[in-house]
């Protein structure tokens, strides 16, 4: 399974947290409205944003169960979850689910994961999570729309290269990359799920300089992996970025998707 450090996990959280939708949140506050006390699974946790993105709107009795691969990220939520009831189940989802049954969730919950997992994993837990009648909300999910302003000449390229590494293997079988939440959102809708979606979409300019370098060079990377010959043109592409970046005159728009699926009955 694909890791991420926690540095650039803090270095996106910002971002994230401004990007994730409110129309969505508004719903899922509605849904819990009459619910005092829930229990939360997050999976694919991390260093525990969601809990930070959630805590001032969500203003229930929460419990929370964080759930990844990465027992580095687990321990840095630890250091941050002071004042919050959580608990931390380190677990290979790519090989089985049943961590995220125990205990039984109100609520599961999921943030930039599901572009990398495959179709066929996804489809198991639509199916595992439907069965149990439990909510489901996923934020942040990658759809592919990406732009740098200015615009630069190679930059479809590089981005047409970077989205097809998005569907390479992550650890699940082919990742659905920026497929992955239209995918699950009709997989929800079929199996009788009511859905609220929304864009939310991340915008970093100045004052995320240095997520900006990161996420470039990331691109960089994987753009090369998917084009060895073009490397040259790719390193001059990522030279003149970062030029920009430190003039602070470069920003970025990456396009993603949240949404909140929830049993019709309620």
């Amino acid at each position: 399974m694909s890791g991420f450090s926690s540095e650039w996990l803090g270095l996106r959280e910002p971002v994230d947290h401004a990007a994730r939708s409110e129309e969505v949140i508004s719903a899922l506050r509605h849904y819990f409205l009459n619910d005092w006390k829930l229990v939360i699974a997050d999976i694919g946790s991390g260093t525990g944003s969601t809990i930070r993105a959630l805590r001032p709107v969500i203003g229930q009795d929460l419990t929370w169960h964080l759930i990844d691969h990465d027992d580095s990220l687990l321990a840095e939520a630890r250091k941050h979850a002071e004042g919050d009831r959580v608990m931390f189940t380190e677990s290979d989802l790519s090989q089985r689910l049943d961590a995220i049954f125990k205990p039984a969730p109100d609520l599961i919950t999921t943030s930039a994961f599901l572009d990398l997992v495959s179709h066929d994993w996804l489809e198991k837990f639509v199916r595992e999570v439907t069965i149990r009648e439990i909510p489901f909300y996923a934020a942040l999910s990658y759809d592919g729309r990406t732009s740098c302003n200015p615009p630069n000449d190679i930059d479809r390229e590089i981005l047409s290269a970077f989205n097809k590494h998005q569907q390479t293997d992550k650890g699940f079988g082919p990742a659905l990359g920026p497929d992955a939440a239209d995918t699950a959102i009709e997989l929800f809708e079929t199996a009788g799920y009511i859905v609220c979606k929304s864009k939310s979409d991340w915008k970093a300019g100045a004052d995320h300089n240095e997520f900006q370098r990161q996420l470039l060079s990331g691109w960089r990377e994987a753009a090369i992996e998917i084009l060895p010959d073009s490397r040259q043109v790719f390193d001059l592409w990522l030279d003149e970025r970062l030029a920009l970046i430190d003039e602070n005159e470069n920003s970025v728009l990456v396009g993603h998707k949240d949404f909140l699926a929830v049993p019709k009955d309620r």
